[in-house]
């Protein structure tokens, strides 16, 4: 059926006044071809006819905001089972995307397109939660918890499938007919190109980590783009000095336990797991002294709190465990 509207419904719709009937007339008019002249030319109009929306740049991109998540939230489905979210993106038409970037430069100037939150959607866990995501294209991301993952608002380009993580996640990528790359960014200097299907990233302030599962990876890293192939079984750590270290035949599903709420520490010190609670559960852990600091301990832990693992430690390890303020204190017994 052809789809064919006034001018007059599409600045009302510009202007948030169209009711849902009118607003699915003009994205369908929108999304063809024949139309595209004609949504240029009411576009120049309508920017022309309304100056009133650039002074408030700040309340403009508010109201925008809202106005592109209530779009595109309604194409998206939402599942809750045990704690966990499971989302499932759509793809969207390239014509309503350009309406949307149209509707932004319109609303706030073409500088604030550029903006992170208009151009991408963040998924966020908090202290104690995990979270499955299922991207548009199939791939599932599990994140840790206080770890976020960015994703492409309106869907993947036509290069690549990229996406921005924060803290720690495990990804089982699929494969696409045309083969589009799949590219996990922590940082400017550091990204992970995936070649296969499953691996786990940790990205936090002490460190990043990078380890293979199944398939292929590769990891580029500096400002010299050096890279590094790894395989299954294989641990890729970047130190201090921005040197990538490859660490062969390790049991890489230790590193993604978390998923089962459980720590496998193996030598680990005292300081490292301090800092592992504070980053999953929000709890600052103080150690008393240095010896405490550089104990280390081995075993497999199931908890469900830091107050539950931090204990089972410190009966091990024959440390006193106390309330400091927010944070907990270890020290020798």
């Amino acid at each position: 059926m052809k789809t064919s509207i006034s001018k007059y419904t599409f600045f009302e719709y510009l202007s948030g006044r169209s009711n849902p009937l009118e607003k699915q007339l003009v994205m369908e008019w929108i999304s063809k071809p024949e139309n595209t002249e004609t949504f240029y030319e009411w576009l120049l109009q309508y920017e022309t006819l309304s100056p009133q929306f650039l002074p408030d740049q700040e309340k403009a991109i508010e109201s925008l905001l809202q106005r592109i998540n209530l779009d595109v939230d309604a194409d998206e489905d939402y599942a809750e089972t045990a704690g966990t979210v499971y989302v499932r993106k759509r793809t969207y038409p390239v014509r309503r995307i350009l309406f949307l970037a149209a509707s932004v430069l319109l609303t706030v100037g073409a500088g604030w397109w550029f903006r992170d939150p208009l151009i991408y959607k963040t998924y966020q866990t908090g202290y104690g939660q995990t979270t499955d995501i299922f991207l548009e294209d199939g791939s599932k991301v599990t994140l840790n918890a206080n770890s976020s993952l960015r994703v492409p608002r309106f869907g993947f380009s036509s290069d690549a499938r990229e996406v921005f993580l924060s803290g720690e996640g495990e990804f089982t990528v699929s494969h696409t007919v045309d083969n589009k790359r799949f590219i996990v960014k922590t940082s400017e200097k550091f990204q992970v190109e995936v070649l296969g299907t499953q691996f786990s990233v940790f990205a936090r302030p002490r460190g990043t980590k990078v380890a293979l599962t199944s398939g292929s990876v590769r990891i580029d890293y500096d400002s010299n783009r050096r890279e590094v192939m790894m395989e299954p079984g294989d641990l890729a750590v970047l130190d201090k000095k921005g040197e990538v270290q490859l660490e062969k035949n390790q049991d890489v599903q230790t590193l993604v336990s978390w998923k089962e709420q459980r720590y496998v520490f193996d030598g680990t010190s005292i300081n490292d797991i301090a800092s592992m609670v504070e980053e999953n559960f929000g709890i600052p852990v103080a150690i008393a002294d240095e010896e405490t600091r550089l104990r280390t301990i081995t075993g497999n832990f199931k908890t469900k709190n830091a107050d539950e693992l931090l204990k089972t430690i410190s009966e091990a390890l024959n440390l006193k465990m106390s309330v400091s303020g927010d944070s907990i204190l270890l020290s020798p017994n």
